[in-house]
């Protein structure tokens, strides 16, 4: 069977594309014949249509999808900003502009309930280096996926304790050498389906939206640089992806920032468009991904063209062993459904004790940088509560027995205090902070 039967028979009984979305593709199409300095031909080795970009099973979408979003599949890749989807992000972005923020006031919380799955690993650490090459392949290793709903109740001021509970689901094996793995480590016991952890949280990691300009250029400087606390990072165009997810995913950021979150997107090289996809949960929406050839692995974006808003995120493997262990291409490793999002006054029923009372978080740092290493503890006297920590030895084990003189600062009008090694207000003052308390 050629090719030209094969992608007939895939369309049998499919919905036309819609005319926008066949007038972009026609384009981007266009555009690349007309630039085009050697002829278009399939890559050598292996038909184009088996490509991980573009089966069906393994990118997790539909038919229809693939065939309207099958051009820019076929010619992408290179690396460049793509015409179609530098559009579809730019309508998103005219639309994110119209949309009003979730906007909890003082004392209230933030509301979010979502569907995740993440990969529970045992034998390596996906964030060393080292695990990307043998001898980590060469180890005994196994994984799990393991889902749950999530429900969380975050202060939005600063000044109570929130609320986080998860509801586990039952735990799926990425692939039959992986269940293996599992069964010649002796079976250890995995989540059970129907497991709850309810715990309090503490305030802070709330992204200050009143310091992200809204101009693309500048906001897409800061995600690269790092220079936003709370969207950091390692270095690398795969991660920026992932922060601006991150930052998507935020329904209380103002719509002008939103706005130009996507347009910063649309100007990213190497973003591709998926078309049509559905989400974990199965909702129509927009698909955009970026796929990180170093790592093996490709990050989906699924927004809400209507309303401009983030649906859900999933993650595959494009190649096999990416974090040392072996699996098809195309195999889910992590997702996530945005089911809901609002302002809520409490932090619900039955809740754990400590959750919904006020807050004494305070942020002990090993250097007087908001970017060092950070212990979260809680004490009526930041001082005397992070010098214990001090001595304990949790924050610098080469001092032994000791604490620096320290000094705590706050960000304005907020309850949490944050302490750093130094004296005197000048140390604030040099972070932008002020000193603690803050009023």
């Amino acid at each position: 069977m050629n090719e030209v039967e094969l992608l007939r028979q895939l369309r049998d009984g499919l919905p036309a594309a819609r005319p926008e979305v066949r007038a972009a593709a026609r384009a981007d199409l266009m555009t690349r014949i007309e630039h085009s300095e050697k002829p278009l031909r399939p890559p050598a080795g292996r038909p184009w249509w088996r490509r991980p970009r573009l089966r069906l099973a393994a990118a997790g979408v539909c038919a229809a999808a693939f065939l309207i979003a099958l051009p820019i599949g076929i010619f992408g890749g290179s690396g460049k900003v793509q015409p179609a989807v530098a559009q579809v992000l730019r309508d998103a972005a005219r639309v994110a502009a119209t949309q009003e923020p979730v906007a909890p006031g003082p004392g209230q919380y933030l509301f979010t309930r979502s569907k995740d799955a993440y990969l529970s690993a045992v034998g390596y650490d996906p964030d060393d280096p080292d695990c990307q090459r043998p001898p980590c392949e060469a180890t005994e290793t196994w994984s799990v996926l393991v889902p749950s709903v999530r429900e969380s109740w975050i202060s939005f001021d600063g000044s109570r304790r929130g609320r986080v509970r998860a509801v586990s689901g039952k735990p799926k094996f990425v692939s039959a050498g992986q269940r293996a793995g599992w069964v010649a480590a002796g079976s250890p016991p995995l989540p059970r389906a129907g497991q709850v952890e309810d715990s309090g949280l503490s305030s802070g990691g709330m992204l200050d939206a009143s310091v992200l300009p809204t101009d693309p250029v500048e906001l897409r400087h800061l995600i690269e640089a790092r220079k936003i606390r709370g969207i950091e990072g390692p270095p690398g165009e795969a991660e920026t992806f992932t922060l601006i997810g991150d930052m998507l995913r935020e329904t209380y950021l103002p719509s002008d920032v939103r706005a130009a979150i996507y347009r910063l997107t649309a100007e990213l090289p190497g973003v591709e468009l998926l078309g049509e996809v559905h989400d974990p949960v199965g909702r129509l929406g927009t698909g955009i991904a970026f796929t990180d050839r170093k790592r093996g692995t490709r990050h989906e974006l699924i927004f809400d063209p209507a309303t401009a808003a983030l649906l859900g995120e999933r993650e595959s493997i494009v190649r096999s062993a990416p974090y040392g262990f072996k699996a098809p291409p195309g195999t889910p490793i992590g997702y996530a459904a945005y089911l809901e999002s609002r302002v809520v006054d409490s932090v619900g029923q039955e809740a754990p004790a400590g959750a919904g009372g006020f807050d004494h978080s305070v942020g002990c740092y090993a250097q007087a940088s908001l970017h060092s290493n950070t212990a979260i503890v809680h004490g009526a006297d930041p001082i005397a509560t992070c010098a214990e920590i001090w001595r304990e030895g949790a924050m610098d084990t080469s001092r032994g027995p000791s604490s620096p003189h320290l000094v705590a600062c706050a960000y304005e009008g907020s309850p949490v205090a944050l302490v750093f090694p130094g004296s005197g207000s000048a140390v604030c003052r040099h972070l932008g902070l002020v000193p603690f308390p803050a009023g």
